[in-house]
């Protein structure tokens, strides 16, 4: 497994520069075989969460006697609706956990806190990208359901959501090494987000009012998206890829300028 160690990483064919590729690509890897050390039940773990998201939502829709608002099967629409919000969630969640398991390696130069968020981005697109493709591809297959409308703003969707976990994970890890009590209460105060980002309905549905109030929350924009690429003929009242990114990309901003402060605290209380 690569390690760092005196600027160069440390692989089993002995040291190399350790450029910014290098590192983030060594760190992936350290990632990747630690969250998948059980073998192949780990993996496949990472499809049974979706999946059973989906079966849940779809029994209590069909309890409920809700229609999808949308002509398209019911599980095809619950989960255009979960997996962006499992991307985001899943993003923000592994950002923060990296960022405290290896802790450790922003001791060891060149590694610093960065490199080990953008590791942990990178290894999460690469999850989103085969957890897509064998989740809808499942689903379309089992189901003989169309073809997405749009392909590309159903990847545009997926990419939105992958960028916003992104950016509200680099400043939530940031904020998270704070304090534990931060740490605990940021993925509680993300828990609405389900409820309120259109995993069970569309924006068609909510009345005026509601429909406003609801713009604001930049996931919503990226399910809408997603929704229109994959649906032939729903239009989203309220998709906008750029307000997302911005978010997205504030978030990060964000997070340069705490990270500094935390730095140059941990820096002051090494040297006392």
């Amino acid at each position: 497994m690569p390690l760092e160690a005196n600027g160069a990483i440390l692989t089993s064919t002995g040291l190399t520069p350790a450029g910014p590729l290098d590192r983030w690509a060594a760190l992936v890897v350290r990632e990747r075989k630690t969250r998948f050390s059980g073998g192949a039940l780990s993996s496949l773990w990472a499809f049974v969460t979706p999946v059973a998201w989906i079966g849940i939502v779809v029994l209590a829709f069909q309890y409920l006697g809700r229609s999808v608002p949308i002509h398209a099967p019911m599980a095809l629409f619950v989960a255009s609706g979960i997996l962006p919000y499992a991307v985001f969630r899943q993003t923000i969640s592994s950002l923060m956990r990296s960022v405290i398991a290896y802790r450790y390696l922003s001791y060891i130069q060149p590694v610093g806190p960065a490199d080990i968020l953008v590791a942990s981005a990178i290894l999460e697109l690469m999850n989103t990208i085969i957890l897509s493709v064998v989740l809808f591809g499942g689903i379309l297959l089992a189901l003989a359901a169309p073809l997405p409308a749009d392909p590309l703003r159903v990847i545009l969707g997926l990419a939105l959501a992958w960028a916003l976990g992104t950016g509200f994970g680099h400043l939530a890890a940031t904020l998270g090494q704070w304090s534990d009590t931060l740490s605990r209460a940021i993925p509680l105060a993300l828990r609405p987000m389900f409820w309120l980002s259109g995993v069970f309905f569309t924006a068609t549905e909510l009345g005026g009012a509601v429909q406003a109030a609801l713009w604001w929350n930049p996931l919503f924009h990226t399910i809408e998206i997603l929704r229109e690429g994959f649906f032939l003929g729903y239009t989203s009242p309220i998709s906008d890829a750029w307000y997302p990114l911005a978010v997205a990309l504030g978030c990060y901003l964000a997070s340069v300028p705490v990270g500094r402060v935390l730095r140059a605290r941990n820096a002051a209380r090494h040297r006392i």
